[in-house]
């Protein structure tokens, strides 16, 4: 760096106070003057930075915030990973780059071939980053108003599942988007109407109008998918995927029931479009602040997964592709899991369950999720071993299916060792429910109601019942088993609101069998 030196005089004679005072005055000045003028010529292009020295050995150093010229130019700082563009091939990159390695997806909408991760691989989404699924379709052709269609177009989905009855097109894995929402495949084109879409395999049809709309097809069947362990994603918005049922969008497990990942951690991530699972977990996976919705058959699956933590997260509008849930479909499904924790979230909006396990899920805990308006059970646990149900809000759920005792905000269905305490269980088709049916010994256990604490709860019901019920021929569910409700507080019960042994009971009926000592009577404010 070139120097500019600027002396001042600093043995010239003083004379009065006055002197002195002008002298230092016009020091001031001129140093001030000095400065000015090396910030302008700081700012020109290519300039030097000067140094000033202040009399013979004070030397004041000026920092630089600008390009001094070719010569002194530090090249840019490189970014903690592999950019990846929206016109990259994803798929290919990863397929080429090594453990270990980080991608950063630019803002903008990726549309990518399944991506097989390796391990400790990271994938992270800048804002306003999109993974798609879909393609975008152009070229409708209008039928004398009626409906539109277009030729040209490719199945190549498959078909799998149960669907409702009037939902038969659900099984078919690819879908049909219009401004980002789903249209519901129909059978039959006698069915077509505004928001179903219909396929006959050479041609689409549609009955909305798309004229200066997006159409976009689900064609890709997976975003993520495979064993590699300790895998991250973060900050993506992951869309309009063709997944088949029981399958997730993103699949931390080998496909076929194949070999699981361990230590996923999915933080901070949009699932949604999905026409079957948004997320399917491996083993040890964190699922955190995650937004899964809309998608066709659920939002999270957990299939045989060990010490997977599911929390923060909004679980919403799940099962639009019109799946019978009682086959599988609703908010999260977990089967076969040992350690599963489900803890803050907020399920809600689900066409079925809001959060079931189901089939050994052993060691489970349910703690402080709001679970509301789901149209099956809000919590439920089907025949599987030990579980805590604390501190839940659930409002709304069940009405669907709410014969029997199936609509309960919180149902324990011949599973054996579950605790239901300090829940808030308010106006579900039914209240806290134990159901005793003829179900196979599982490999690790009876599928027994057996040993249930309902302690401390609050439980409002306008309509359906509190209690437990059996249809195989098993007594001794109501009294070997050690099912227990105590100190629980009721709000606004009134009526035969209790259901133990065959029986409807009321209030004094209830007591009268031994259940609920301690138990609250209140009228809600």
């Amino acid at each position: 760096m070139r120097r500019l030196r600027i002396s001042i005089d600093e043995h010239r004679p003083l004379g009065n106070g006055m002197r002195r005072s002008l002298y230092s005055r016009r020091s001031l000045l001129l140093t001030l003057a000095i400065l000015l003028a090396v910030a302008a010529c700081s700012e020109r292009e290519g300039s030097t930075i000067p140094e000033i020295t202040l009399g013979p050995t004070t030397t004041v150093a000026v920092p630089s915030t600008t390009s001094v010229g070719p010569t002194t130019t530090a090249a840019p700082a490189e970014p903690d990973g592999v950019v990846v563009e929206t016109d990259d091939d994803l798929s290919a990159i990863v397929a080429a780059a090594s453990e270990g390695t980080r991608f950063l997806l630019q803002p903008g909408v990726h549309r990518i071939q399944p991506v097989v991760p390796k391990d400790g691989m990271a994938f992270i989404g800048r804002p306003g980053a999109v993974v798609s699924g879909a393609q975008v379709l152009e070229g409708f052709v209008g039928e004398e108003g009626l409906w539109w269609y277009l030729d040209g177009v490719t199945k190549t989905g498959v078909e799998r599942g149960v669907c409702f009855a009037n939902a038969s097109g659900c099984g078919f894995s690819q879908d049909l988007f219009i401004d980002d929402v789903m249209l519901w495949q129909v059978t039959e084109f006698g069915d077509l109407e505004e928001g179903r879409w219909f396929w006959d395999g050479e041609r689409i049809y549609i009955a909305n109008d798309p004229t200066r709309r997006k159409v976009e097809l689900s064609v890709t069947s997976h975003a993520f998918v495979g064993d590699a362990d300790h895998v991250e994603l973060s900050g993506l918005k992951i869309e309009k995927f063709a997944t088949p049922a029981q399958e997730g969008t993103i699949n931390a497990q080998s496909l076929g029931d194949g070999e699981r990942s361990q230590g996923w951690v999915l933080r901070d991530i949009e699932v949604t479009g999905s026409h079957a699972v948004g997320i399917r977990t491996g083993d040890e996976t964190l699922v955190s602040g995650v937004y899964v919705h809309h998608n066709g058959q659920m939002g999270l699956a957990v299939s045989g997964g060990t010490d997977v933590i599911i929390e923060d997260s909004e679980i919403a509008s799940n099962n639009i592709a019109g799946f019978d849930w009682t086959w599988e479909g609703g908010g999260m499904k977990a089967t076969r899991t040992e350690g599963l924790i489900v803890r803050n979230n907020h399920a809600h909006n689900n066409i079925g369950p809001g959060l079931w396990t189901d089939i050994d899920a052993m060691n489970t805990l349910y703690e402080g999720n709001r679970v509301v308006d789901n149209t099956a059970m809000g919590i439920f646990h089907e025949i599987s071993g030990p579980a805590v149900i604390r501190d839940n809000y659930v409002e709304g759920n069940g009405f669907d299916k709410s014969e029997w005792l199936w609509g309960a905000g919180i149902l324990i269905a011949a599973s054996n060792g579950v605790e239901v305490v300090g829940n808030e269980v308010i106006d579900n088709a039914d209240g806290i429910a134990g159901i005793q049916q003829d179900r196979q010994d599982g490999p690790r256990a009876p599928y027994l109601l057996e040993d249930v604490l309902v302690s401390s709860n609050t439980i409002r019901m306008q309509e359906g019942q509190t209690g437990v019920v059996e249809d195989a021929g098993t007594e001794e569910v109501f009294t070997d088993r050690n099912i227990v409700f105590e100190a629980n507080t009721y709000l606004d019960i009134s009526g035969r609101r209790f259901a133990w042994d065959g029986r409807a009971l009321d209030r004094r009926g209830w007591l009268a069998i031994g259940q609920d000592v301690g138990a609250s009577w209140e009228r809600s404010t």
